[in-house]
């Protein structure tokens, strides 16, 4: 939005404290479909010309639109980024769409501010938080950009309501995110693989819109997911698959697990009662394809088979690498499930490592924790490979509270 500032100076975008942009809408959130009002109002005690450009995105996804805007007599619509002013409608969401003053509305001469009222219509099926960003123009009338002013500013609006899913969800598997394995734990990650979870064709991963009190949700794209009677904190939903994270507090044993869709409302759905095995932990390697570890060095390369994984590296021996995985169990201080830790946190419980058939000295496994700034469910090992591997696939497990990574195995490339 700072194309305004483009033509009118750069200098100029937000830096004039006498004047304001502000935009009104009668509620932080939107429903759906349901057309809502967004007011603009500008104000520069010294400028007499007047205009905005108004644009509304996904806050997960800037680059993708969100909604539609409605032209009137004192307004014009750009599509997709085109130079072009076209006449709706665009060719759709997520094309963004662009809606401004026209040549009547700027109102050259009028003193003091002006204000425009605009008709957006939301997406038809909720897709997280939107942003809305705008721009707006103070200008002084003399035909140039010397003098204009610029302002920007930014709405963010959560979905609520027209939870309209209608098909009753099928749970088929529940498995560890991470090897698949049907066996769960307190705070690992998981995933549910069923049917009708949600439209075909959409999916939703969460974004920071999604957050609640720093947290990840409880209900993601009108999906809910309970284990043992607890709400379970959900990452990702797609019509056959929601990836969430199983409960702090869940207890060792047959666990109950449901689905449940438009959770809360009359036209709640739930799934029939699937039953889920959950151990004190429960460790698996994120892999690339299925056996790769998901690793980087310690400068942020990927550890991966460069053949398959453009830009990956080898790891070298004597060097230290962080390893990504779930089911280490909980920290010390504890983290809930679907909280989000700041800084290092390390596993309550200790952790064993084998790297190439030897098990690393304790001074060789430098951390074993929390991965900072992402879900508790998210875990990680910074390790020294040993001197001693042999070049090619090495191979790594790990035990925690007596339970190991799958036997199958997952491998790291060492050079």
């Amino acid at each position: 939005m700072n194309a305004c500032a483009q033509c009118h100076g750069a200098a100029n975008l937000n830096s004039d404290p006498s004047g304001r942009f502000q935009i009104f809408v009668d509620t932080m959130t939107y429903t759906p479909g349901v057309k809502k009002k967004i007011r603009l109002k500008i104000e520069h005690p010294e400028m007499q010309k007047w205009g905005f450009q108004l644009t509304s995105r996904e806050s997960g996804n800037t680059m993708r639109g969100a909604g539609s805007f409605t032209v009137d007599a004192n307004t014009t619509l750009r599509c997709g980024g085109t130079p072009a002013l076209t006449v709706p409608p665009c060719a759709g969401e997520p094309e963004p769409q662009f809606i401004s003053h026209n040549t009547e509305s700027s109102r050259n001469g009028t003193r003091g501010g002006v204000e425009w009222e605009v008709e957006w219509t939301p997406p038809a099926n909720e897709i997280g938080e939107i942003t809305l960003y705008a721009a707006g123009i103070a200008a002084n009338g003399n035909n140039n950009n010397q003098g204009d002013r610029v302002y920007t500013t930014t709405v963010r609006l959560r979905a609520e309501g027209a939870c309209n899913l209608t098909r009753r969800p099928t749970v088929r598997s529940v498995g560890n995110a991470a090897s698949f394995a049907r066996e769960l734990s307190p705070n690992v990650m998981a995933s549910i693989f069923g049917a009708d979870f949600e439209v075909a064709g959409r999916s939703r991963n969460v974004s920071s819109g999604d957050l609640v009190d720093g947290r990840f949700p409880s209900a993601l794209a009108c999906v809910a997911v309970e284990v043992g009677g607890r709400r379970a904190p959900i990452t990702y939903v797609q019509t056959d698959q929601v990836n969430f994270q199983v409960p702090t507090a869940t207890a060792s044993g047959a666990v109950p697990l449901i689905v449940i869709l438009n959770p809360g409302r009359p036209n709640e759905l739930r799934s029939d009662q699937a039953t889920v095995t959950v151990n004190s932990h429960s460790p698996a390697f994120f892999t690339f394809g299925g056996r790769s570890i998901a690793a980087t060095t310690a400068s942020g390369q990927l550890v991966a088979d460069a053949a398959s994984t453009p830009g990956a590296v080898a790891a070298r021996r004597g060097e230290v690498v962080t390893l990504y995985l779930t089911g280490l169990g909980v920290g010390e201080p504890v983290y809930q499930a679907g909280e989000i830790p700041s800084g290092p946190t390390s596993m309550r419980d200790r952790v064993t490592v084998t790297v190439g058939g030897t098990m690393l000295a304790a001074a060789d496994v430098l951390y074993a924790g929390l991965a900072p700034g992402n879900i508790t469910g998210l875990q990680q090992l910074n390790v020294r490979i040993p001197m001693s591997t042999a070049v090619g696939n090495a191979a790594i497990s790990v035990s925690v509270g007596g339970v190991s990574t799958p036997a199958a195995g997952a491998v790291i490339p060492v050079q």
